[in-house]
């Protein structure tokens, strides 16, 4: 898609960010999304919730310029 996702967040709650010192946030990439939200959420989620809605942002690969996606739902059932 010629971009390059540096972070991932739902609400508050920081899933993916490229920027932490020692790429802290490296081993997330081979996880679940709804995985990560579980582990570092100290709050569940509602019963029957069967969706994130994601906030997507990074850069194009072509010139390095910044972006943000619309909000991505991400239904993981």
């Amino acid at each position: 898609m010629g971009v390059e996702v540096s972070m991932v967040a739902c609400g508050r709650i920081a899933l993916y960010n490229s920027y932490l010192p020692g790429n802290k946030h490296k081993p997330r990439l081979d996880m679940a999304i709804e995985q990560v939200f579980k582990e570092i959420n100290p709050d569940p989620l509602p019963e029957g919730r069967y969706y994130l809605v994601l906030e997507v942002s990074g850069e194009t690969v072509a010139d390095g310029a910044d972006f943000t996606m619309p909000p991505v739902k991400y239904c993981f059932k």
